[in-house]
């Protein structure tokens, strides 16, 4: 079946309304009924019990068909433009009743002459609407809670992606010859002047290893961890850059326990180095985490050139990427955003919701 499109409060579910395997309602139906209403069948003439049967056949298959028509090509596009729960509700109902009560002005005559009798319209109106109302709305909540439980499957599946690859992005950026390589020099050059400082750095550099490895393990970490590890990541640069290189981090203790996706604050320090600081002579790069409301504000600035006016030429994806991370996780509500300062330099600002955030 095509695929349509079913409004709800959250947004929009592709898939088809009905179920596929309604047909078999329509195609096993007229026997179960006959099997329910007809009296001593084992004695009714072969005849008359296809004539039965093809009888109960002609109601189920005109309205079968009717409303696979009616919610393959209408319906879809309909829903899509109510936004009320009560006005899809209301939608369903005009429709189940209405068409119902169309089909069966041509139904009725037919099925009567199959039969060989006649019986009331309005007695027949009532039962096949009940009998519609009995296969649709059942069908309709399946098959609604089926393609939710889809839709919720495939953003989990690509929340999984872009974390993974973010993960990969991280890692590849602490494997970067040059990173590595400015790190491992950076170490043996304390080593003779400040041991314990080259040791420490040593372990920060296995610490960020290690985050990145892990958090391929899980879907959330505490604000702390994360902070933890950009903290980490901003002293080995510090000890790279030496004084060039100013930073300062700050966490409101209010929401060290939230979750966030983990590797969500690398990429904008390591932006904000290499637009805002490493080709300079000095700079500023500062992170603070904070709570606004019932949000989360995240903002990483430097003082360097600003949004555009780097000389550093990058892919331009880690913001892209990041965005995509925040809809998938947040359902749309987390958002990510560049700005220039009013004094220069960049700003980058991510507002996370704090209820349903992870």
């Amino acid at each position: 079946m095509p695929q349509g499109e079913q409004a709800t409060p959250g947004g929009a579910i592709e898939g088809p309304l009905l179920p596929p395997g309604l047909v078999w309602v329509h195609l096993l139906g007229p026997i179960g009924l006959v099997l329910i209403m007809a009296k001593e069948l084992h004695t009714i003439p072969l005849p008359e019990l296809m004539r039965v049967v093809g009888s109960k056949y002609i109601p189920f298959l005109a309205f079968g068909l009717s409303f696979e028509a009616i919610y393959r090509w209408l319906m879809p596009s309909l829903l899509g433009r109510l936004r009320s729960a009560w006005a899809r509700f209301a939608a369903h109902a005009f429709v189940i009743i209405g068409v119902t009560f169309v089909v069966a002005l041509f139904v009725h005559p037919l099925m009567q002459m199959a039969a060989g009798h006649r019986s009331p319209f309005k007695w027949f109106v009532v039962m096949a609407t009940v009998i519609s109302a009995v296969c649709l709305i059942p069908a309709l909540l399946i098959q609604r809670t089926r393609l939710r439980a889809l839709a919720a499957e495939r953003s989990a599946i690509a929340e999984r992606q872009a974390a993974l690859q973010a993960q990969l992005e991280a890692l590849q950026a602490r494997t970067d010859p040059h990173f590595l390589f400015n790190s491992l020099n950076t170490v043996a050059a304390l080593i003779p002047e400040d041991p314990k400082q080259a040791e420490r750095a040593l372990e920060q550099l296995a610490d960020l290893f290690r985050y990145a490895l892990e958090s391929s393990r899980t879907r959330a970490v505490p604000l702390r961890r994360e902070v933890a590890m950009i903290s980490d990541y901003l002293a080995l640069q510090s000890a790279r850059f030496g004084e060039r290189l100013r930073t300062h981090v700050e966490l409101d203790d209010a929401i060290a326990d939230v979750q966030v996706p983990p590797l969500l604050l690398q990429p904008l320090v390591e932006n904000a180095i290499l637009h805002g600081t490493a080709r300079r002579r000095g700079g500023e790069v500062r992170v603070s985490a904070r709570k606004d409301g019932d949000c989360v504000v995240i903002e990483v600035t430097d003082d360097g050139p600003g949004p555009g006016a780097s000389s550093h030429s990058g892919s331009g994806s880690a913001i892209s990427t990041l965005s995509e991370r925040l809809r998938l996780h947040y359902s749309g509500r987390g958002e990510i955003a560049l700005h220039t300062r009013s004094d220069g330099g960049c700003l980058a600002r991510m507002v996370l919701p704090l209820s349903g955030s992870a």
